[in-house]
């Protein structure tokens, strides 16, 4: 947005009383995919015969010999978590399950757990221990797991899950089955084979979103190493540029709107673009333009401790993967300050940075995973954080899943217990959170309004949000407005409540009156939170910011409850002087 010549002090005394912008509305790229009727066509066929006693010999069962390329995976596994598969223990998918025999079984697991181990990404852990017991066991597991799934499997052979397999076996084979027997290695080879064969004709199809990303570059790291996939590789190419051209947005941010799921594609893409290099083949310009629009936007959604954001089931992720992930990308784009299309804003200055989901929920068919967290926002100061969403469990327990994705779990406003779009199993039923988000920046001030209408069908109001940080950080303020969507229509009494979800590390205690309180940060920095026109509690919380990890945490809360007219919540959050 252009900055303006009103001053910092201006904005800050006229924050009731700000002229109109532009609106901007947050907007996905075309859904539209290239035109595949034969690849479809293909797609049909395989899914009617694939249960069919012959469908296994339609993928063949021959060695297609010694690979044409070893991809030697530039990601370090976890020698911890190596070391406790080596003793039978699968941390996998937030699921820890000790398993020796039978270990294909999905009796008593989550299925999220039953994907992961297909998906043998947990392989490069058992690479990082390194030693002749470690590369045993994992040739061992490789070989059960053939002889348990030689034909097609609805899980087993499920597109993303044999898309991450295929890529996971290819990456590490050298150090498993380098130094193998001859017997062994046809035995594996024979087997990628046919799973190759197989993805080939479902991965443009079988899913969508990010799991097609998954499965198309399966497809690809098969066609680079594999003597019979390659005639596939200008083919498999262009489906991935394609597919990346689909969902990576004009700004870098991803449709499916999780900051998890953005680095993930971005892994991948890297890792496909340099495994070209190094095999010294040509890297399609698409697969260059989704990374150089990807990287920046990553750095768009990190804190000040290197982790990303918490929007719409991301996770903190690990900093060092995520640098590492950049450096693979060679991508040198600096983070902006403003993502329409992805529906995010970034205000930032000094050492305070605020994040702020500003956009639409998802489409159907990207939001399996979406939160209704519409106006949510994060704090952070230096590499500490401050507020914060809830996060996001990988558990399979629904429950647990829908109050994560609920708009209470996140750092905004709601009203009536009400989500600010109805949450189904499978994504959104009513999107009704439209938004609108206005921008202005002047003399390193940075200003936001906001809204939605995600109250207004169920409830009668709609949600403003302003949000303001002044020059050096220290000064955080914010207000929410519930005004009747019809003026004429009377409208019922309803309950909000404005959460600040506070990180763990973070210490709150409210002082007398409570219409303030501290907040201390494990480096002795202090923040006063006050607020006018609601009472202030702390409450209970939890925090899962990690994968598998849930934390306790508090929170706090500012209640009340709607009038005739508007309703108006003015807050602030203030950095204490030092003693």
């Amino acid at each position: 947005m252009p900055k303006t010549s009103e001053s910092c002090v201006g904005m800050t005394d006229r924050v009731d009383d700000l002229p109109g912008f532009d609106q901007r509305r947050n907007e996905a790229a075309p859904s539209a995919a290239p035109d595949r009727m034969w690849s479809g066509f293909v797609f049909r066929l395989a899914r009617m015969g694939r249960t069919l006693p012959g469908y296994g010999a339609t993928l063949g069962d021959s060695d297609p010999g010694p690979l044409l390329f070893l991809n030697k995976s530039p990601w370090r596994g976890d020698a911890r978590i190596g070391s406790t598969i080596l003793g039978g223990v699968f941390p996998l998918a937030g699921q820890t399950v000790r398993r020796n025999t039978d270990i294909w079984s999905e009796v008593g697991v989550r299925a999220s757990w039953h994907s992961a181990l297909h998906g043998f990404a947990w392989l490069g852990n058992l690479a990082a221990v390194g030693d002749e017991a470690a590369r045993r066991k994992g040739i061992g597991l490789i070989m059960d797991w053939i002889d348990h799934n030689h034909d097609w499997t609805p899980l087993a052979w499920h597109a993303p899950v044999l898309g991450t397999r295929i890529a996971s076996w290819l990456a590490y084979y050298d150090f498993f089955f380098g130094t193998a027997d001859e017997m062994v290695q046809r035995r594996v080879r024979k087997s990628l084979a046919r799973q190759a064969a197989h993805l080939s004709r479902v991965a443009a199809h079988e899913s969508d979103g990010a799991d097609r990303i998954r499965a198309l570059v399966g497809a690809v790291h098969a066609a680079i190493c594999l003597r019979k996939q390659r005639r596939r590789l200008d083919n498999a190419l262009r489906t991935l540029a394609g597919e990346l051209d689909r969902q990576v947005l004009p700004d870098g941010g991803h449709v499916e709107r999780n900051p998890s799921v953005l680095v993930e594609v971005l892994r991948q893409t890297a890792d496909v673009k340099k495994c070209l290099t190094q095999a010294q083949l040509e890297v399609p310009a698409g697969l260059q333009t989704a990374v150089d629009r990807m990287a920046p936007m990553v750095r768009f959604l990190r804190h000040g401790d290197g982790g990303l954001a918490l929007f719409n089931g991301g996770v903190e992720g690990d900093p060092s993967d995520v640098d590492r992930i950049l450096h693979l990308a060679e991508s040198t784009g600096r983070a902006f300050s403003s993502a329409p299309y992805a529906g995010f804003e970034r205000l930032e200055a000094g050492r305070s940075l605020v994040l702020v989901d500003a956009g639409d929920p998802p489409r159907a068919g990207w939001d399996g995973h979406a939160h209704a967290g519409a106006l949510s926002f994060e704090f952070s100061t230096g590499k500490e954080r401050l507020i914060v969403n809830c996060g996001a469990t990988v558990h399979d327990d629904d429950a647990w899943r829908d109050a994560q994705r609920s708009t209470p779990a996140h750092s905004t406003l709601s009203l009536a217990l009400t989500n600010s779009s109805a949450l189904t199993d499978h994504g959104f039923g009513d999107r009704r959170a439209h938004v609108t988000a206005e921008r202005k920046d002047a003399e390193g001030c940075g200003l936001l309004e906001m809204q939605h209408d995600g109250f207004v069908g169920p409830l009668g109001f709609r949600h403003f949000r302003r949000i303001f940080l002044n020059q050096d950080g220290a000064d955080l303020r914010g207000e929410d407005r519930l005004i009747p969507a019809d003026p004429n229509q009377p409208v019922a009494p309803r309950r909000f409540e404005i959460r600040f979800h506070l990180h763990p590390a973070v210490q709150a205690s409210l002082l007398a009156n409570h219409e303030a309180a501290l907040l201390r940060l494990p480096s002795g920095a202090g923040w006063r939170f006050r607020s006018g026109g609601a009472a202030i509690r702390l409450e209970d919380s939890i925090y899962m910011g990690r994968r598998g990890d849930a934390r306790r945490s508090q929170q706090l809360v500012l209640t009340g409850e709607t009038r005739e007219g508007e309703r108006i919540v003015k807050w602030a959050i203030r950095r204490e002087a030092p003693r």
